[in-house]
């Protein structure tokens, strides 16, 4: 029942998303953390390639358990395996790392709380599997974070999170177009590789996977 209100709430928040963002293809993840749950609409039909990262990484379980690493007034930051803002999200299939594209359009922006985005060293093409919720708009980042969802239901526990507080589970809770949950499997727009020691120090104020 709990839950089925949470499922409620979210597409009564949907009313004040606006309507380029309320795509029917755009699925729902509903992370449960320490702090309360958190449910984000995933823009598929705007940031394909970074949506898909996502969603396959909510499906294979990878965001469970782990914390947010990373609390700042404007943002929190967590997805990090290492727990320290160093980790990627490594391909057990293949042994090598899974780094995206940046993928940005002029569609979406920093321009409140709310946003969901991936976070990078200073390489624009390092993102992998950690991503940050603003608590505030930062203009300043568009173009160059991949945007890739939004927050519509839950902003309390982005508000009261803190570091160390733990995603104990996300999953796909709606796909978009009404039936069942599908497979995301990323296709395109990744680059597998090894991680190699050219990491870069972060930069103060914007979000990085490196240098925490």
């Amino acid at each position: 029942m709990q839950f089925a209100k949470l499922i409620l709430a979210a597409t009564l928040a949907m009313s004040s998303v606006p309507a380029v963002f309320a795509q029917g293809a755009d699925p729902v993840v509903l992370m449960q953390t320490t702090k309360g749950n958190i449910a984000i609409r995933v823009y598929r039909s705007m940031a394909p390639r970074t949506a898909a990262n996502f969603l396959d990484l909510v499906s294979r379980g990878f965001y469970n358990g782990l914390t947010f690493h990373r609390i700042e007034t404007w943002c929190i930051q967590g997805g990090d395996p290492n727990g320290n803002g160093t980790g990627d999200f490594v391909d057990p299939q293949t042994g090598q790392t899974r780094y995206l594209n940046l993928e940005v359009t002029g569609a979406l922006h920093h321009n409140a709380a709310g946003v969901v985005a991936m976070a990078r060293s200073q390489n624009p093409n390092s993102a992998s599997c950690q991503f940050y919720i603003t608590k505030s708009a930062m203009r300043q980042l568009d173009g160059q974070y991949a945007i890739f969802g939004g927050v519509i239901d839950g902003m309390n526990a982005v508000f009261n999170m803190g570091r160390g507080d733990r995603i104990i589970s996300a999953q796909i809770v709606e796909n978009g177009g009404g039936g069942a949950r599908q497979s995301m499997a990323p296709q395109q727009g990744f680059q597998q590789q090894r991680r190699g020691n050219g990491a870069s120090a972060s930069n103060a104020g914007t979000p990085t996977d490196s240098g925490f």
